[in-house]
């Protein structure tokens, strides 16, 4: 989930740094320009809700040539991040689509949510969008190309159709989709709890939410793209990586919770701008470090980092090798303490869980790392273990990782700089049952590619089953 600022927080950091950056110049978006047709249609769209009418900018929709980049943005505001997703277009304007660039969004609202919010109009519905340069901070003046008044932003499929309708009308040679919201990792709480801020798109009118499978069925469906990026807290977790490796040549997300001000979209946009041809690996370390920039300057602490889909097979490959090591060694104390002390991430929240001894989403080379330090054992077995780490950690910063940032500390004070890129799933530092803990999923964890891949249930299991030595908890 997005940590939640306040309103009065939100504008005042935007006017900070839309002023002090001298990059608002450029001219208004008029409306007097537009040619609007009303469109009825009375078909039903999947499970996205009939489309009531479209708006049609001639300068916008018609067929266009194509581009070096389109980025798409798939923005649910259908819960408390309303304000926040309308605060990210808002920065998306100050840069604006050009000769070389589409900038597409569609973006959701709803009415009585926590934290709704009457600004620009207080529409509900959704809304797809293309971005142009304006310097209004507070108000969206982007042509809208469609709107939707009934619509499940939940739904994987509307994404789906997102994707398909902007590769339709803004072709590229290059594409990035973000998928914009809360996030819990491979986490899907069960559906009729309505948890509105677990899963990924979660629209709280519905109660639908984007499962951790579907991720991976939305690019299937809709087409590969270069770029796929979560600005979603704990979205960057081998689980999810694993279900989009075929469709995405780059994945972009935080091992950790995001703040609620998400990407620096006009930070990167920006940079894009003046540098359109670049590649996916180049743009992808652009976001990365925009990141990294945007968050040392507010002084809040955060995480993100870009993978290579090329190289994930490889990684669950190591993952695998390095389990059925760590099981023949079997060094008790060593798994304990690394049990214990691996840096971890907020999936239950400071409320329920104050030292994060619940939370089961942990950093592996931090974990495997922490195995070594604390082993005990000697011998081959021992030996062979410690050069799997080498060899898994090696891999994990000079080949699947493209670039990793951090910033700060975590809520209970440990470096944020133990964060390497990626994160799985961990049984909790608490003594929890894993029958207890895997109720509450809502399906199998055994059902991820990732897991079939590399047995890392099966490792999970064994993690269990360790008995910790007097002393160590």
């Amino acid at each position: 989930m997005k940590k939640i600022i306040s309103k009065i927080a939100i504008f005042t950091t935007a006017f900070f740094f839309f002023s002090s950056l001298n990059i608002m110049a450029g001219e208004n978006f008029n409306l007097n320009s537009i040619t609007i047709r009303d469109i009825e249609f009375s078909e039903e769209f999947g499970n996205g809700g009939i489309f009531n009418f479209i708006r049609r900018d001639e300068n916008v929709l018609k067929p266009k040539i194509e581009k070096e980049w389109t980025i798409m943005t798939f923005i649910n505001g259908k819960n408390n991040l309303e304000h926040a997703g309308l605060f990210n277009v808002n920065q998306m304007e100050v840069i604006g689509s050009d000769k070389n660039m589409n900038i597409v969004v569609e973006i959701g609202r709803m009415s009585g949510q926590a934290g709704d919010v009457d600004l620009d109009g207080d529409w509900t519905g959704s809304r797809r969008l293309y971005i142009k340069k304006d310097k209004d901070r507070e108000k969206m003046t982007s042509p809208v190309i469609m709107e939707t008044k009934n619509v499940d932003m939940g739904d994987y499929k509307r994404i789906v159709d997102f994707v398909k309708w902007t590769k339709a009308n803004y072709p590229a040679k290059k594409y990035m989709l973000v998928i914009w919201n809360h996030g819990s990792g491979w986490f899907d709480p069960p559906k009729e709890k309505k948890i509105a801020d677990k899963g990924i798109s979660h629209d709280d009118e519905t109660g639908n939410y984007v499962r951790t499978i579907e991720i991976g069925k939305i690019l299937e469906e809709a087409g590969k793209v270069d770029i796929l990026a979560f600005d979603a807290c704990l979205m960057q977790m081998a689980e999810v990586a694993y279900e989009v490796k075929d469709y995405a040549d780059i994945i972009i997300g935080a091992e950790a919770t995001v703040p609620v001000y998400g990407y620096p979209y006009h930070r990167f946009l920006g940079a894009l701008k003046k540098m359109p041809g670049a590649s996916a690996e180049d743009f992808s370390s652009l976001i990365v470090e925009s990141f990294e920039w945007f968050y040392t300057v507010i002084g809040e602490s955060a995480v993100l980092s870009a993978l290579k889909a090329s190289k994930l097979e490889d990684f669950a490959n190591h993952l695998a090798d390095f389990a059925d090591s760590v099981k023949k060694v079997n060094d008790i104390k060593a798994i304990t303490i690394a049990r214990r002390e691996v840096l971890r991430y907020d999936i239950v929240g400071e409320v329920a869980d104050p030292q994060k001894v619940l939370s089961f989403f942990g950093d592996i080379s931090h974990f495997a790392n922490l195995i070594s330090v604390y082993m005990t054992k000697e011998g081959p077995e021992a030996e062979k273990l410690r050069n799997k780490i080498i060899e898994l950690n090696r891999f994990i910063s000079d080949e699947l990782v493209i670039d990793n940032v951090t910033v700060g500390r975590d809520r209970l004070g440990w470096s944020l700089s133990e964060s390497k890129g990626i994160s799985v799933y961990l049984p909790p530092a608490a003594k929890i049952s894993q029958d207890k803990l895997e109720n509450s999923f809502e399906s199998s964890y055994g059902n991820f590619a990732f897991a079939k891949a590399s047995a890392w249930h099966d490792f999970v299991t064994f993690l269990n089953s360790v008995e910790a030595s007097a002393g160590y908890y």
